[in-house]
């Protein structure tokens, strides 16, 4: 043991065992074997994915014309029957300068407010910015939804502002507009002596909605057969191939009918989903980015293979939807918001509450299965009741703000809240418990 050798090995495994330790107390002090998430509001959907087959009550519009044609009702746009949907020019250029003079009599019905300095002049500055700040969010609400048939309008009517507002803070004059709508005028003049009118025009043939592309699927399914179709029957549709769309006759069709359909093949497991539901949203984010209201109006089961063909009625157009034919689909059940809890980290437990009697006694009460969560307060976890109406995902959407009724069934001192640290994994969990 004198050996100098072996008292510096001793000494050196002594200091290392001691290190071991006292890093081992340290881990100990800060590990507290908890795994938390941070409780966030948000808005989930219970939903099913499939693929549609969009049918609606269509009528071609077919047609014999010498000419150019030139188009004056949008996809998607309304028409009554004998409506205006084309109108035919003798050339090209006539054509051009047809729409040349509608977009010039279009900018000069809204240039003429510039006219008057006095009118322009005697506007209010901070409504004009707030005009300009509505229609830079509507423009881009536009760009966002797909609504690009707007984005004309809104972009003049956002450039008119922005002319008053030069005005009115002296940027520029109302002269200076006046010689742009003279040169205007003059343009337009000149036109309507250079340019010969329409030759002849193209009416709707019943009224509803004008659609422009022939896609050859228009005569697919009878409007009357559509509540009995099978599952077969929407697989071929969703498979087949289209028919011939070269007709140089055909101008467009007209959607008869403000209502149109959507047939898609839904799982066993789906359908069960769909149990005693009328009224759904529909999203196509191909077509639109729009969520499209819907109503199941038929379900019709296949005994083979349990799945379903399902029947749903839609009412919404705008010319993006005119368009669609076979769209990815996204059937929106129903949509829940609050703050999301995972599933793992709700509980039931028993809770202790003390209470007051009519004689001032204070009374112990335990409530049994109380569905809570455990909640990281500092150095302790609390157990939290919570009120959730739904699961999405493996998620609880659980509530912040409680009913009067929900109030009086609260057993503890609050419900869960935003950016709680709720506890996922973890042993030995009570109310309480020091970390």
């Amino acid at each position: 043991m004198n050996n100098p050798l072996i008292r510096k090995i001793g000494a050196t495994a002594v200091a290392v065992l001691l290190l071991i330790y006292v890093g081992y107390q340290i881990y100990l002090s800060q590990y507290t074997g908890l795994t938390t998430e941070t409780a966030m509001y948000s808005t989930v959907s219970d939903s099913i994915d499939t693929t549609g087959f969009i049918i609606r009550n269509e009528e071609l519009i077919r047609t014999n014309y010498n000419g150019v044609l030139n188009y004056t009702l949008d996809d998607g746009g309304k028409t009554a029957a004998g409506g205006i949907i084309a109108e035919v020019f003798g050339s090209e250029d006539d054509a051009a300068a047809k729409n040349r003079i509608a977009r010039i009599d279009d900018e000069l019905a809204r240039l003429t407010v510039l006219e008057n300095p006095a009118e322009v002049t005697s506007s209010n500055p901070k409504l004009i910015g707030s005009q300009i700040s509505k229609k830079i969010t509507a423009l881009l609400s536009d760009m966002k939804s797909g609504s690009f048939s707007q984005l004309t309008d809104e972009k003049n009517d956002l450039q008119l502002l922005l002319s008053q507002k030069q005005i009115i803070t002296g940027a520029e004059s109302s002269d200076d507009y006046a010689a742009h709508m003279e040169a205007l005028r003059s343009e337009r003049a000149e036109l309507d002596l250079s340019a010969s009118g329409s030759t002849g025009l193209i009416t709707a043939p019943a009224s509803g909605y004008f659609i422009r592309s022939i896609d050859g699927y228009e005569n697919a399914v009878a409007i009357e057969d559509i509540t009995e179709l099978t599952v077969s029957d929407v697989r071929a549709l969703e498979e087949g191939e289209s028919g011939s769309t070269e007709d140089a006759k055909v101008l467009g069709k007209i959607a008869k009918d403000f209502d149109w359909y959507i047939a898609c093949v839904v799982s066993e497991n789906d359908l069960i989903r769909l149990d005693r539901t009328v009224n759904v949203t529909i999203e196509m984010p191909f077509a639109s980015s729009e969520q499209i209201p819907a109503e199941i109006v038929e379900i019709n089961r296949d005994s083979e293979t349990g799945e379903g063909a399902l029947i749903l009625k839609c009412t919404y157009m705008n010319s993006e939807l005119a368009a669609a034919r076979k769209e990815p689909l996204r059937i929106i059940i129903s949509s829940y918001s609050g703050v999301l809890v995972n599933e793992k980290a709700i509980h039931f437990c028993d809770v202790t509450a003390y209470e007051t009697d009519n004689n001032g006694n204070e009374v112990e009460t335990v409530y049994e299965n109380v569905k809570g969560v455990f909640v990281k307060y500092g150095s302790r976890i609390r157990f939290v009741q919570v009120f959730s109406d739904a699961t999405v995902n493996g998620y609880a959407v659980c509530k912040i703000s409680l009913s009067a009724s929900e109030r009086e069934q609260l057993v503890t001192s609050k419900t869960i809240q935003l950016y709680d640290e709720v506890v996922v994994e973890g042993t030995d969990l009570y109310d309480g418990k020091m970390l």
